[in-house]
């Protein structure tokens, strides 16, 4: 099958831009053409609210596909379209943000105009992050200009349910090496090796529930270490006045950057669990990070984190916003036999592997190609 693909990839920086390469990837292991198209101007600076849209030390210079999308330029959507009607049969336009909504508009309009048989949308939100009216209007009318719906999650299903989406998941992040052993990761990070490390890693946003976080670090014992490793999407100020009236100066250690996939490894390969307070959430690269190094996970139970945590081998959930629960959660030990938790891992990988979900992804596309033709 002929697959094109409009959407952020490296070096943009994100987790995005990481889905969609590695998404690439196991298509064509699968033997399948696929068209990649990137932007030329991807957000307007004035709505990136983080410090740079690049990896570290790269640039436009350095994109290696067509980069033919402005999300300002209308006729860079029709040019984009009819690229890819020329070169392919299928065309998936990734959606998470409803700023980027009009651009992936005019490309699904023009692509079916200029002969592609089916367009589908791969929404990993059914709006944007705390989505206003207008962002949910622009999604819908984004929606009504394809064939069909793909998700990763069941709550984006639900949200979604007149169109009537299909379900797959979001796989597990394997572009990633294995970090240093554990002691060395901590030595890199200024941690004692008798510390309980948990992490909060990725960027920071109101509803990944950093605040509650850290009022549960208040609760632990005074060997438990936080590192908050991802750039603040807002202002840190909040955040830098709870650990300064909690006291927890010495036991939080801030990293508020963006974290380059050469260190990755590094803060995982630390750390003891991987916490995800989320308020609300649809499904988590994060998780997918932690899973890929075997670092279990104390998460909110929102959105379809559960199907990745196999209680007291591959993690624990908790109810969103509880403080004491998150606490206990993050100071019980963990009891399970080794060979379990390894057997949970692997097993958790096989399910949630890249090429199973380039198959599923596939074989739905491909039966509605062919009863389209």
């Amino acid at each position: 099958m002929r697959l094109g693909l409009a959407s952020t990839f490296p070096p943009f920086r994100g987790g995005i831009a990481q889905f969609n390469a590695a998404a690439v990837r196991a298509l064509r292991e699968h033997g399948h053409a696929v068209e990649t198209v990137t932007w030329s101007r991807q957000y307007p600076d004035f709505l990136f609210p983080g410090t740079t849209q690049w990896e570290p030390e790269k640039g436009r210079g350095d994109v290696e596909m067509p980069a033919l999308l402005d999300s300002l330029s209308p006729a860079s959507w029709s040019r984009t379209g009819r690229h890819l009607a020329e070169r392919c049969d299928v065309v998936v336009l990734p959606f998470w943000h409803a700023a980027l909504a009009p651009a992936l508009t005019g490309v699904a309009k023009s692509a079916k105009k200029h002969g592609v048989k089916q367009v589908w949308a791969l929404m990993h939100n059914a709006t944007s992050h705390d989505g206003k009216r207008m962002d949910r209007i622009l999604a819908q009318r984004f929606l009504r200009q394809v064939d069909g719906v793909i998700t990763l999650s069941h709550p984006v299903s639900e949200a979604l349910s007149e169109w009537s989406p299909v379900t797959l998941f979001h796989p597990l992040y394997d572009h990633l090496p294995r970090g240093p052993r554990k002691d060395e990761a901590r030595r890199q990070l200024g941690l004692g090796r008798d510390d309980v490390v948990h992490l909060f890693f990725g960027l920071i946003r109101p509803y990944k529930g950093l605040s509650v976080l850290l009022e549960a670090m208040n609760d632990l014992p005074a060997n438990h270490k936080l590192v908050v490793a991802g750039e603040c999407y807002g202002p840190w100020e909040p955040y830098a006045e709870l650990i300064r009236q909690r006291g927890l100066e010495s036991r939080v250690l801030v990293h508020n950057e963006f974290i380059d996939d050469d260190l990755v490894p590094i803060y995982f390969s630390a750390a003891d669990t991987a916490v995800l307070p989320y308020t609300q959430a649809s499904q988590s690269g994060v998780t997918a990070m932690a899973l890929h190094h075997e670092v279990r996970v104390v998460a909110s139970d929102v959105g379809d984190l559960a199907t990745t945590v196999v209680p007291e081998l591959t993690g624990r959930l908790v109810a969103p916003g509880d403080v004491q629960a998150l606490a206990e959660a993050m100071v019980q030990p963990w009891n399970a036999q080794p060979a379990d938790v390894k057997g949970a891992f692997e097993q958790v990988k096989k399910r949630l592997s890249w090429s199973a979900w380039a198959s599923l992804l596939t074989q739905q596309v491909g039966s509605a190609f062919s009863e389209a033709r």
